[in-house]
């Protein structure tokens, strides 16, 4: 592929999204994935989330792989619930803690702020962009309370039925399911998607990669930027209209600057579900 097919993949990450779909899509949603809560589980006894490692901690001479699965290997050990047992309880049994909630209760001004923490935490920002405190004060409290915290690079469970509802709503009955590289493609039905099965753990998904979801027409895309807690909605005007986004997801409207790096910009304001 000599160049972007606009209709299918994010922008580059130095480009403002809006500008770079002109012509495609009129309006992007960034839909925040929520903190959870299930109740009875302690996150701290199940295995969930990215084990985040740093080539520096590396004892000399060690086999990078073999290091790594050691401490996989380690992590896992006297954990109630392994792989990808989190999800399935999170879609069937997960209750959702909105962005604006932590914020009050970490004392931060801002989702901005609450984004630069929990990229802190997966050591994802540049040294002069990171917050230690606030990524400190963030695990420290969801820690006490029991709460899961959002993945990076994958769509929620929790969001699943929202999104198939999305589709349903656009009046889809099948979708087309991407891998962030455009190498796997496959047509999926819309029936189904809000059942109690991860999409992760499904045959009919592409097995690799972070998903991209479009409308067979491509009058709407949804995708998650590996290294980020949103999903990101874009769809024409026409198709936006019937969407119901910022009633069914905390997020923000996409302002003619926001890059998928949004961080460091001024921070948009949140809309709530109801």
């Amino acid at each position: 592929m000599t160049e972007f097919d606009r209709r299918k993949f994010p922008p580059p990450e130095d480009e403002a999204m809006l500008p770079w779909y002109r012509g495609i899509f009129d309006c992007g949603f960034i839909s925040l994935h929520p903190f959870f809560v299930i109740e009875g589980l302690d996150p701290r006894l199940n295995e969930h989330g990215t084990l985040v490692l740093e080539g520096k901690d590396r004892p000399a001479g060690a086999d990078f792989i073999k290091w790594m699965d050691q401490l996989s290997a380690e992590h896992s050990k006297g954990k109630e619930l392994h792989g990808r047992s989190v999800d399935h309880m999170a879609k069937r049994f997960g209750q959702m803690i909105g962005w604006g909630e932590m914020c009050e209760r970490l004392g931060l001004e801002d989702h901005c702020e609450l984004d630069a923490a929990l990229r802190t935490h997966i050591k994802g920002l540049r040294d002069d962009l990171t917050d230690p405190e606030a990524a400190d004060r963030m695990v420290r409290h969801c820690a006490a309370n029991r709460i899961f915290l959002p993945v990076e690079g994958d769509i929620p469970p929790l969001f699943e039925a929202k999104l198939a509802a999305m589709f349903r709503r656009a009046g889809f009955t099948e979708i087309i399911a991407g891998d962030e590289f455009g190498d796997d493609e496959c047509i999926v039905p819309v029936i189904g998607l809000d059942n109690e099965k991860p999409w992760i753990t499904r045959d009919d998904f592409p097995t690799y990669g972070h998903l991209r979801l479009m409308a067979p027409d491509h009058s709407m895309l949804a995708w998650v930027h590996w290294d980020s807690f949103y999903t990101a909605i874009f769809a024409t005007k026409e198709r936006a209209a019937s969407l119901d986004l910022d009633t069914t997801f905390e997020g923000f409207w996409c302002a003619e600057e926001t890059k998928t790096f949004w961080l460091t910009q001024r921070p948009l304001p949140l809309v709530q579900p109801r």
